[in-house]
């Protein structure tokens, strides 16, 4: 039997969808300005997430990956070596397979090994520069990304190519970083209510340029966000303001909860779509049942008015998710992230989606990487 990648059909279909030019729905990418030059450019560029914890999980001690990521002085065969033996023992993982397919398309190098590891950081060195990200995209057949920027502007980053990105909104509030918000909106912030008058600044200020409203705290508490009456967490923060007092976990917790609320009105009001981490969570150690996306249906019941979209399809919770987003008209699945961190599951998920979900519903992909080769 003839196989089906070899025959007329599958290469012209294949060509066509080749054309279509894709909305990468999430990234963490680096502005050009902070692109590696000179003898920082290594390959300890492609270990900043996702396949270190890979090779952490195989039993790469921290303070070496610390070294292979960061340590200009190395060779690149000394900082080579420093991940072979995990390198090998993860090397059937997705993520490693997805820089694989990068070391392929953009450097010319089939894999990472003792013999290659030199070749590729020169190639890496003559091709890393700026409009590198422009050049990937368009081998990667990506129109724009829609981003979710690190580094300076704690709310909005606005210094970004817009031939490239568009831009989130991020999520700062919930963190209650008060003295640099107070700085940088203006506005003293003497008691809650202030606070809310930050939000609503930001808001006007930056909603209408945006492309989201990101909210990330799935690493760090649960996704269930009780409807709490101001009243009863302004106590609490006026113990923020003070330096000799500080709340206990539930408390905060409680703060955290009423500021979402104001959140999600906030973007039903400006018609900003609202975006939660949900599901699998970067690093090595953490409690995933905190990011199941079910626990959100309370938020997504009492504010119809605002868009919501999943993403990371909640992995391993994805059939919940199904099901949330075919009974809710303001909630959306994002698959971003899933292509390289679980591709079996993204396909399965996609499938039974397609077979529950309307198609509109659907954002199918989104690198979610701070190097642009992840894309």
């Amino acid at each position: 039997m003839q196989c089906t990648t070899s025959t007329d059909l599958f290469r012209r279909i294949h060509g066509e969808l080749g054309k279509i030019q894709i909305i990468d729905c999430h990234e963490h990418l680096q502005r050009e300005s902070e692109l590696p030059t000179g003898e920082n450019i290594h390959i300890g560029r492609f270990f900043a997430h996702y396949a270190s914890c890979d090779l952490v999980s195989a039993g790469l001690p921290p303070a070496d990956l610390a070294r292979v990521q960061t340590d200009a002085s190395l060779a690149p065969k000394d900082r080579w070596r420093l991940i072979a033996s995990y390198w090998r023992k993860a090397w059937n993982s997705v993520y490693l397979e997805a820089l694989r397919i990068a070391f392929r398309d953009l450097y010319g190098v089939d894999d990472l090994r003792d013999d290659t590891v030199e070749s590729l950081t020169e190639a890496m060195r003559r091709q890393i520069r700026p409009g590198f990200t422009r050049q990937v995209f368009d081998r990667a057949g990506i129109d724009f990304a829609m981003t979710n920027p690190f580094g300076p502007k704690c709310i909005f980053n606005p210094d970004f190519r817009f031939d490239c990105f568009m831009v989130d909104m991020t999520d700062s509030f919930t963190f209650f970083p008060i003295p640099q918000l107070a700085k940088e909106s203006g506005i003293d912030i003497l008691c809650l209510e202030d606070y809310l008058r930050v939000i609503d600044y930001y808001f006007e200020r930056d909603a209408n340029c945006a492309s989201a409203f990101k909210i990330g705290r799935a690493y760090d508490r649960p996704l269930l966000f009780e409807d709490v009456p101001k009243s009863a967490v302004e106590k609490t923060f006026n113990r923020l303001l003070a330096l000799n007092d500080r709340p206990d976990r539930r408390e905060i917790q409680a703060l955290e909860d009423f500021i979402v609320h104001y959140i999600c009105r906030k973007c039903g009001e400006y018609g900003l779509r609202l975006k939660f981490h949900t599901g699998i969570q970067e690093g090595n150690g953490n409690i995933i049942t905190n990011s199941r996306a079910s626990l959100m249906a309370p938020l997504f019941l009492k504010y119809p008015k605002t868009m919501f979209d999943i993403y990371h399809i909640s992995y391993p919770y994805e059939g919940e998710v199904a099901v949330m987003v075919k009974a809710f008209p303001n909630v959306t699945v994002d698959f971003c992230w899933l292509w390289a961190a679980a591709p079996a599951a993204a396909r399965r998920a996609l499938s039974e989606m397609l077979d529950t979900v309307p198609a509109s519903k659907i954002h199918g992909f989104g690198g979610d990487y701070i190097f642009v080769e992840g894309t």
